[in-house]
């Protein structure tokens, strides 16, 4: 359905006072046209209409000359700065914003998002780590060396991190004797495939 259609039926419900449907079509243009600041500026109108500031908001964040009392509901309502770039629901780099206000508001708060993210990446192995040697210490203190080494070893409680390389380095390797028996095998029986397909192409 062309954009201009469903802009049409959108005017039409306004004027004749139903915001809801007119709150659908344009959540559903928003879908379709992500990137389109005029849409998102039409669909906060609406949801300022109806006093969902929380929403206005939202869809006005790329707004310029937003309204101020509106941001501040969103930014209340969504105080993580990662949380805010999810519902804002911007699909593409900020560079392809069209309007400069747009590219900025969304480099910083992807910015502000991955700081986020790192931070609470940090947290979580600060977290770890302190884990880790509260157990060590408590083997420590039992006497148990045997899993204090293997712990220290292994950099984790239960050794789920340990990299594959370390984890196969442990397998019981096979003595020499039986790899140089595989080797001999293996030569032996590739000849004898040799041999037969030789065989069956002179026939």
């Amino acid at each position: 359905m062309a954009k201009t259609f469903v802009l049409d039926r959108v005017a039409a419900d306004l004027a004749r006072g139903y915001t809801h449907p007119a709150i659908q079509r344009l959540s559903s243009l928003v879908a379709a046209y992500p990137t389109d600041l005029d849409l998102r500026r039409r669909l906060a109108a609406v949801h300022r209409t109806v006093g969902n500031r929380v929403q206005a908001g939202r869809w006005d964040y790329l707004t310029i000359g937003a309204s101020a009392d509106d941001t501040s509901a969103f930014e209340r309502a969504f105080p993580s700065a990662a949380a805010r770039l999810r519902e804002v629901r911007w699909p593409h780099r900020a560079g392809l914003a069209a309007t400069a206000y747009a590219r900025s508001r969304l480099d910083k708060l992807i910015a502000a998002a991955e700081a986020e993210r790192a931070a609470v990446a940090a947290a979580r192995a600060q977290r770890q780590a302190r884990q880790h040697a509260r157990r060590r210490e408590r083997l420590a203190a039992g006497g148990n060396e045997g899993a204090v080494r293997r712990l220290t070893r292994e950099g984790t409680s239960h050794g789920r991190f340990t990299p594959l390389a370390q984890r196969l380095s442990r397998l019981p390797r096979l003595p020499r004797f039986a790899m140089t028996g595989g080797a001999v095998a293996g030569l032996f029986f590739a000849v004898l495939g040799a041999a037969t397909i030789v065989e069956w192409a002179v026939q």
